[in-house]
């Protein structure tokens, strides 16, 4: 730190100020530390510190255990012995109040860097990465908050949920970076619209949700639809191009249209849909005649039971390109509904309805299995050792039957164990992490081995992450996404990278489409990148063909090179 950079202030929290003289000696042997230490004698005295601002760590000892809480600056324990102790949860670092000053300094600098880079996950988590507004998970959050305060004071809530029309039409034409100027802009129009109580959060790409609060009546309601018609109705300047896009907005009010807040969702959406149905700008309140469209979800889901007795599935593979070699090391499989009217479905069409109706599980069976024969294949084939993951669906991680089904497909198939891996999510590892730990050690103990897929988007903490026998982290494609164009996300990919190292993991990186995002990640320490750069996921004859494919061009590229 230079001399010209205002000191970080740290409180010491003791009641001996003769401890207080001895740390300030001890600090002042390092030079340029750029610390300055302080001390207060109660937890009361210290919040005042702390509702001011200023104060960057805290240092305490055990006597201040049981009145000390979490607070929004990182707590150091100074323990009395060189032996760690067990420590409450909310503080994660501890370090002997006779180490030297140095290391007090290395303590106080891992702990301040620590904390700034999870402050910065859990606010990626929360919110969206391009507009700053809420994401999908945080608006829910919200809205189920809102619903219990509406019901409480006997105040009315609504949701509207908007969606851009023909926005996919933009980044086709005008390219990504004209999409997200357009979607910052629909940001700015909608909070010049609704008021500072109210929640605007980004569901999707190009779909939107606001949650007000406490409108006064009805005539309201629709004046706020209105202006939010009229903002997105008009022309949007972008590349020297004037748009007109429009947008569809469905509305539904609480507790006439829905009680819970997934009821509340997929009544606004039902409403949405119905708004485009008409031309232009249009906004559609939630009635019960909506509920007609309802049927065909039913209708979907036996379709879906339907698609798994009549081996209507398929498993696409996208490969994993190590960065150091080049080579091919890893596919993920990716399933697809080929349907026998609407074509080949994403797993977005009918994962949700799978998890919903609990056919992730019978869906997530034959998903292993097929992936388990295709990478026999893959090996009766030479086509040399690559992995292949699954995704596992928590609600599959908790069935009774995972490890003896596993277990079974392994010895049947005679693959290499090492070689299948399983994708978790962050989420759901971190909802029962005691649960999720027992059954990834029995299905260790198979020799599979396990990633965490998005990485980052989720709550998770480093010390579960640090005692989960994981091999991988997946950063979600949500942070490569902007590598090439800002610098905050450069920042903030290079510090998920080198947690990951630091962990002794392998760190992957997903949507990877360009080659400067390919070069930027090379340059931060990657381990990995999979992407349409790469490749998209292909069918399984496909992919052999690509992978031979790719494997002549490498050899044919040595050759030239050597």
């Amino acid at each position: 730190m230079s001399s010209d950079s205002p000191a970080r202030r740290v409180v010491l929290l003791d009641h001996d100020q003769g401890a207080y003289v001895q740390l300030c000696r001890r600090l002042s042997a390092v030079r340029g530390h750029g610390y300055e230490l302080v001390r207060r004698g109660s937890w009361e005295e210290l919040q005042s510190d702390l509702a001011a601002g200023g104060v960057r760590a805290v240092l305490l000892g055990t006597d201040f255990f049981d009145s000390a809480r979490e607070c929004e600056v990182p707590l150091i324990h100074l323990s009395v012995s060189p032996e760690q102790a067990p420590l409450p949860s909310f503080i994660q670092d501890s370090i002997w109040n006779q180490a030297s000053a140095s290391e007090l300094v290395r303590c106080l600098n891992y702990a301040l860097e620590r904390h700034g880079l999870q402050t910065a996950l859990n606010h990626a988590a929360s919110y969206d990465l391009l507009t700053g507004i809420c994401n999908r998970q945080m608006l829910q959050d919200r809205l189920k908050v809102g619903m219990r305060r509406a019901l409480r004071n006997n105040k009315p809530l609504a949701v509207l949920l908007i969606d851009l029309d023909n926005f996919r039409h933009v980044n086709d034409t005008l390219g990504h970076r004209a999409g997200d100027s357009i979607i910052c802009e629909v940001v700015n129009r909608l909070r010049r619209v609704v008021r500072n109580t109210d929640t605007i959060g980004r569901m999707g790409s190009d779909e939107f949700g606001v949650i007000v609060e406490d409108y006064a009546s009805p005539s309201n309601l629709l004046q706020i639809a209105q202006k939010i018609t009229h903002e997105l109705a008009e022309p949007f300047f972008v590349v020297n191009e004037s748009l007109l896009l429009g947008c569809s907005v469905g509305i539904a009010t609480y507790p006439e249209a829905g009680q819970t807040v997934d009821s509340l969702l997929l009544h606004a959406t039902m409403a949405m849909q119905q708004a485009k149905g008409q031309r232009g700008c249009n906004f559609h309140f939630y009635d019960d005649r909506i509920n007609l469209h309802a049927n065909s979800l039913i209708e979907f889901e036996g379709a879906l039971r339907q698609a798994l007795r009549r081996s209507q599935f398929e498993l696409h593979y996208q490969p994993r390109v190590d960065l150091r070699s080049g080579n091919i090391v890893g596919l993920e499989g990716l399933i697809r509904w080929r349907h026998p009217e609407r074509g080949l479905l994403g797993p977005n069409e009918f994962i949700p309805l799978a998890e919903e109706t609990g056919l992730i599980v019978p869906m997530g069976y034959w998903v292993i299995a097929r992936a388990c024969h295709d990478l026999a294949q893959l090996q009766r084939r030479n086509l040399g050792r690559v992995h292949v993951a699954v995704n596992m669906s928590f609600r599959q991680f908790q069935d009774s039957q995972l490890l003896a089904t596993v277990a079974r497909l392994l010895e049947k198939t005679r693959i290499d164990p090492r070689m299948l891996e399983f994708e978790l999510t962050e989420t759901a590892v971190m909802q029962h992490p005691a649960q999720v730990l027992q059954t990834m050690q029995g299905m260790t103990g198979l020799g599979v081995r396990f990633s965490l897929d998005d990485f980052g988007t989720g709550f998770s903490s480093f010390v579960h992450l640090h005692s989960l026998p994981i091999n991988l982290l997946k950063l979600d494609r949500s942070f490569v996404k902007g590598i090439a164009q800002r610098d905050s996300d450069r920042q903030l990919v290079t510090a998920m990278v080198e947690m990951g190292h630091s962990l002794d993991l392998q760190v992957v990186a997903e949507g990877v489409e360009y080659r400067d995002q390919l070069e930027l990640l090379r340059r931060m320490g990657c381990d990995q990148v999979q992407g349409y750069f790469i490749s998209p996921a292909l069918p399984f004859e496909e992919l052999c063909y690509f992978m031979e494919a790719y494997s002549m061009g490498r050899e044919s590229s040595a050759v030239q090179d050597g």
